[in-house]
């Protein structure tokens, strides 16, 4: 488990100062994969950095298994850095060494016996499906095929812990879903902590249980990816999970509801129910049906020309039966 207490990071340029992070409160359970989003300058970066100590917080704590990091010595901090691997957005890899001597370097550094070296290295080629690979260079590789390097790399010490700093940002939709696909694999056979630092809300729909959104240096909003996205409690998660819709002012009339469903009720015929309820006329104007991590989530916008009390029971009505429902224009 990772607790991260009161954590804040500042910036110091002579006598410019910048708070990157400001009293950062989150719990990462064990085999969580954790999404952490924002937009550039948000702190994520740092964030994930001040987990493993790559940088230094100015004040907070990071504990992982009962460890807090922040009070660790030199020599303790990096045998607790064997427990956190970490991949980057640029791969990182030694060009002039090839993909197996890539993933045995940090094997090599604690003095591994060559035979075990050989076996661990063989193996997570095996995991990441690289073993034809194995005396290729990086310059031989696609963008695709570096991450994978990256990641066998970071498991060579059989981590608890995997960080992941916008790892997928610099690869193609594609390719980006095949990375995925292998980190929820490796979180699944390994039991792996895996935290996902990320700008794109697409990531973090598709492979995130649990997720962060933060603004300038704060956590605003934080919990189970299907509630953020089924209904966020934020004006800038809002940003992430929903579309910009614009619907054209001559479709707004009378009241203006936000509905938000999830897989308890998304096949259900509501929209039938409540007109027969309460013998009323519904105007659909917009909707769709999305999936998070396949679960669907429905999102529909309704008007209904009704008094302020009957909407109020219709509103009641439709929450008593799972759905989040916002709002946007009364009349």
């Amino acid at each position: 488990m990772i607790i991260i207490k009161e954590l804040s990071k500042t910036y110091v340029k002579g006598n410019v100062k910048v708070d990157a992070l400001k009293n950062i409160n989150l719990q990462i359970c064990n085999r969580d994969i954790y999404g952490i989003i924002g937009l550039s300058g948000a702190g994520k970066s740092s964030l994930v950095r001040c987990i493993n100590r790559l940088e230094e917080p100015t004040s907070g704590s990071v504990i992982i298994n009962n460890t807090d990091i922040v009070s660790l010595a030199n020599k303790e901090l990096r045998e607790m850095r064997k427990k956190i691997g970490m991949i980057f957005q640029n791969f990182n890899l030694l060009s002039s060494k090839t993909v197996f001597e890539n993933v045995a370097f940090p094997l090599r550094l604690i003095k591994t016996p060559e035979d075990k070296i050989n076996k661990k290295v063989k193996e997570l080629l095996d995991l990441v499906e690289l073993s034809d690979k194995s005396n290729s260079y990086p310059s031989q590789l696609s963008g695709g095929q570096k991450q994978r390097v990256g990641i066998a790399r970071a498991l060579a010490n059989d981590p608890d812990v995997l960080l992941c700093d916008e790892a997928t940002s610099a690869l193609d939709p594609k390719t980006t879903h095949q990375i995925l696909s292998l980190l929820k694999d490796i979180n699944k056979k390994l039991g792996i902590t895996i935290v996902i630092i990320t700008h794109e809300m697409e990531v973090i729909k598709e492979i995130c249980n649990k997720v962060a959104i933060l603004e300038g240096g704060r956590v605003i909003e934080e919990g189970n990816t299907i509630d953020i996205f089924s209904k966020p409690g934020n004006k800038s998660t809002k940003h992430f999970v929903e579309d910009n819709q614009v619907i054209p002012e001559n479709m707004l009339h009378g009241n203006i509801i936000s509905l938000s469903y999830t897989e308890k009720s998304v096949s259900e015929p509501i929209i039938s129910r409540i007109s027969r309820e309460f013998n009323i006329d519904v105007n659909i104007i917009s909707g769709k049906i999305e999936y998070v991590q396949n679960t669907p989530i429905g999102k529909l916008t309704i008007g209904l020309d009704v008094a302020k009390t009957l909407l109020e029971k219709i509103i009641e009505y439709l929450e008593s039966n799972h759905i989040k429902t916002e709002v946007m224009k009364s009349e």
